[in-house]
């Protein structure tokens, strides 16, 4: 029973932690939208080694190829569907309130950033054209950002220090948690050109753009547009379209093909828990041969004796997989939860129950069959 219940729980377990992973990627790259594009400048491999987050790197700094305010009117002059267009510089900050001081990001943006990347304002206003036009200093602050610096009152019309200048609280954003990479609840949002004047942005270059589109199925038309106009206008492709659903498809692919391994992986400590069963039967067919024999003696026929050791062998295996399974819920809960998302399914469970089942009647067939065959006469005089 040690075999299967170690086998039953470490295969749930490792489901969980598949299961678990995939869920977290999945929801935050859905958490930026079905429907949405990312355009950043350089090839996919440049942009795969830099990432989304940005991290406080400029524009343009890696590579000569770059992505212009005026490109992105161009794009949207030019396309035939309907689309939201949100250039995004960003940089690492030092965020502070008096003694307490957090590090967090700064995230330059235009007023359809928050439509696009569907960050609502709990408290105060979103960033007006008129903060972008005027190169004000106010700002929207995460939900992780509020709580820390203003934990017992509203941040709304309070001032913050950003790398040592003063800014303006005028909104506090609803908490939003990761998403591709990069998490709002720890960011500062400021207005797009504040970062040209105040952080040394590079004037006029974009570092990642979100394009939204209005209708999501049409995802893959838009981002086909994108790539045909831009490389029309740069003469080059020096840029990478990333299309949100199809990344989401090929993640969901992957996860599944590694919970898959995993659930391998953990099924052959079921399978050293069935020899495990095999040969205690085996030690128990020749334990009780003279009992065989007797049962023989008043009757019982090869099918009575092989029914009875295979119904053992069975019990033994699905008792060990009540046991594996009740071990794997509470390990997942108490203990792989703290390290890593973990999710306990009901599939997992069904599979292994079904499994643990499959294993007790496959490696309990030989011992039974073995027991079945003894002659009455020879199982007596056994000792």
């Amino acid at each position: 029973m040690l075999g299967i219940i170690i086998g039953i729980a470490a295969v749930i377990l490792l489901m969980a932690v598949g299961n678990g992973s995939k869920q977290s990627i999945l929801s935050r790259m859905q958490g930026s939208g079905s429907g949405n594009l990312y355009l950043t400048a350089g090839t996919r491999s440049n942009v795969l080694m830099g990432g989304f987050g940005g991290g406080g790197s400029r524009p343009g700094s890696s590579s000569s190829a770059k992505i212009t305010l005026d490109d992105l009117a161009y794009l949207e002059e030019n396309s035939t569907m309907d689309i939201v267009v949100s250039p995004v510089n960003q940089t690492n900050l030092t965020i502070k309130r008096g003694s307490t001081t957090m590090s967090g990001s700064g995230v330059f943006a235009t007023t359809t950033y928050f439509e696009v990347e569907g960050v609502t304002v709990a408290d105060g206003r979103e960033l007006t054209q008129g903060d972008v036009d005027k190169r004000t200093r106010n700002v929207v602050i995460g939900a992780t950002v509020a709580s820390t610096l203003f934990p017992d009152e509203s941040a709304v019309g309070q001032d913050i220090r950003l790398n040592g200048a003063t800014y303006k609280v005028v909104g506090v954003a609803a908490e939003k948690g990761e998403t591709m990479g990069a998490s709002v609840d720890t960011s500062v949002i400021l207005p797009y050109t504040v970062g040209e004047k105040s952080f040394g942005m590079t004037r006029n270059v974009v570092s990642r753009t979100t394009i939204k589109c209005v209708d999501p199925t049409q995802s893959e038309a838009v981002a086909a547009e994108i790539t045909a106009n831009l490389t029309a206008r740069h003469k080059k492709v020096d840029f990478t379209v990333q299309d949100v659903a199809a990344m989401t498809e090929l993640v969901t692919s992957s996860m599944t093909i590694m919970t898959t391994l995993l659930a391998a992986i953990g099924g052959l400590s079921l399978l050293v828990g069935g020899i495990g069963i095999m040969n205690i039967m085996l030690v128990s067919v020749t334990e009780r041969t003279r009992e065989i024999g007797i049962r023989k003696a008043l009757g019982a026929t090869e099918r009575d004796i092989l029914l009875q050791f295979l119904i053992e062998s069975s019990l033994l295996s699905i008792a060990g997989g009540v046991i594996g399974i009740l071990v794997s819920i509470i390990g997942s809960e108490l203990v792989v939860a703290r390290f890593t998302p973990s999710v306990v399914t009901v599939s997992s469970v069904v599979l292994a129950v079904g499994f643990s089942i499959a294993v007790g009647v496959f490696f309990g067939v030989y011992p039974a069959h073995q027991a079945a065959r003894l002659k009455p006469v020879e199982a007596l005089r056994y000792e």
